[in-house]
């Protein structure tokens, strides 16, 4: 019955990102269960060693100052829901626990349904770029949304975050069962080329800025992806390269990549084409410089304003929603949303420097530990040491402080990043054993 239940919540975890396109919900109760039956095993075995790990005491930590600063400065619903924070820890480290117990390999069979299911993602969405719907008929006004496809996920516009988030995740599963890159050097190269022309068409700017610092980065530090993510990229430029030219779909995502963000960074009026227009003062846009647009950097200030009211324990979490809702979202001093749209500067904001401290720390360790595999050599390493790698990357862009992102509070990037952060405990203690 144990092996049964462990084998069980191990599917669970593994086929976890496509249960997620069912909504946040379906997330949650998945991810409870997974808590559930971890908690179960846990006891039953008496394996309560296995969770004696510095990085989760550290995390718990973490979580306990937010709920700390959420008693203390909780005025909001939404600010007292980050009492129970500390929920998304506990479910890094029963997928922690599971990883422990049942070594992370698949059969050939599931290894085949996993990159199934994530090959039709992105053929649904490609299919949703060209036709202006999926296969199931969902359809999304690209010209109202700037060209950009959501695929299964509808409405919500989070496909090319999702797709980024879970990348990693593949690549540690490829890593870890040995998949034979070489002898499936075409197919591999096709799939991945697909992967990031996908999240190219999402529109989602951060995602795709991501992408490519996740690809240098690999292909710099990690030799055993290096010539199947370079010849991904040169077909995954030609296939844009065509896109562009022959107007195919109802929109060129080119212009909103490259013209809309130009013209937002340097403060100009957008124009329905997104061309760029002639300037008076012949192109001296150093004074109109904004940090992503006029917008973000309004979300910026305002952010640094609230820091510099509350410098220790910051205005608390949520801090930003609940000070725009107070004033109506009406301020002088920038530009008022639900959150600062950069995860750093909430992180500054909302927590203080006690959680700007608790970053650095988590920063320094990720990117210490990161480079001290790097100085073994490509040559050298096991895929455990690979997929390590992989997985401090996936932190890294997942906590990437100069671009703008999502509300670190919200569940949906909560559950994701806590995920991930699972199987990065796991791999940290296979290489540096105790």
């Amino acid at each position: 019955m144990d092996k049964y239940l462990e084998k069980f919540t191990l599917n669970l975890i593994l086929f976890f990102p496509f249960l997620m396109i069912f909504g946040i919900f379906t997330s949650q109760v998945i991810s409870l269960s997974i808590i559930l039956i971890s908690v179960y095993l846990i006891i039953k075995t008496n394996k309560f060693h296995i969770l004696n790990n510095k990085i989760l005491i550290f995390l718990f930590l973490f979580s306990f100052y937010i709920s700390l600063n959420a008693l203390l400065n909780g005025k909001t619903i939404f600010q007292l829901s980050t009492l129970f924070y500390f929920r998304f820890v506990v479910f890094t480290a029963c997928i922690f626990f599971i990883l422990q117990l049942k070594p992370l390999k698949i059969h050939v069979r599931e290894h085949s349904l996993y990159l199934f299911t994530f090959s039709f993602i992105l053929l649904d969405a490609i299919y949703q770029y060209i036709f202006g719907y999926n296969f199931f008929g969902f359809e999304v006004d690209q010209k109202q949304n700037y060209g950009r496809v959501a695929g299964l996920f509808e409405e919500n516009l989070i496909l090319g975050s999702f797709l980024l988030r879970f990348f990693p995740i593949i690549l540690i599963i490829i890593t870890l069962n040995k998949f034979d890159l070489k002898k499936y050097s075409i197919l591999s190269t096709i799939f991945f080329s697909i992967y990031f022309l996908t999240i190219f068409l999402s529109g989602e700017r951060t995602a795709f800025f991501l992408l490519i610092i996740f690809l240098g980065l690999s292909i710099i530090f990690i030799r055993y992806f290096r010539k199947i993510f370079i010849n991904s990229l040169i077909i995954f430029s030609i296939i844009v390269t065509l896109l562009s030219y022959f107007k195919i779909g109802e929109y060129n995502p080119t212009d909103r990549m490259f013209f809309k963000t130009f013209n937002e960074i340097t403060d100009q009026k957008i124009k329905d084409d997104y061309k760029i227009k002639k300037l008076e003062d012949k192109f001296n846009y150093s004074r109109d410089i904004k940090f992503f647009s006029k917008d973000h950097e309004g979300h910026f200030k305002l952010a640094l304003h609230l820091f510099s009211e509350n410098k220790v324990f910051g205005t608390g979490p949520e801090g930003f929603r609940v000070h725009c809702g107070n004033i109506n979202h009406n301020s002088n001093i920038g530009v008022c949303s639900v959150h600062p749209h950069n995860l750093f500067l909430q992180v500054l904001s909302e927590l203080g420097l006690i959680g700007v401290i608790f970053y650095f720390i988590a920063a320094t360790y990720v990117i210490y530990n990161f480079f001290k595999i790097v100085k073994i050599g490509s040559l050298k390493m096991n895929v455990e040491q690979i997929s390590f790698l992989i997985s401090s990357l996936a932190i890294m862009i997942n906590f990437f402080p100069f671009v703008p992102s999502g509300n670190f509070f919200n569940t949906w990037i909560s559950i994701i990043i806590y995920y991930t952060l699972g199987f990065y405990l796991y791999l940290n203690s296979k290489i540096f054993k105790k």
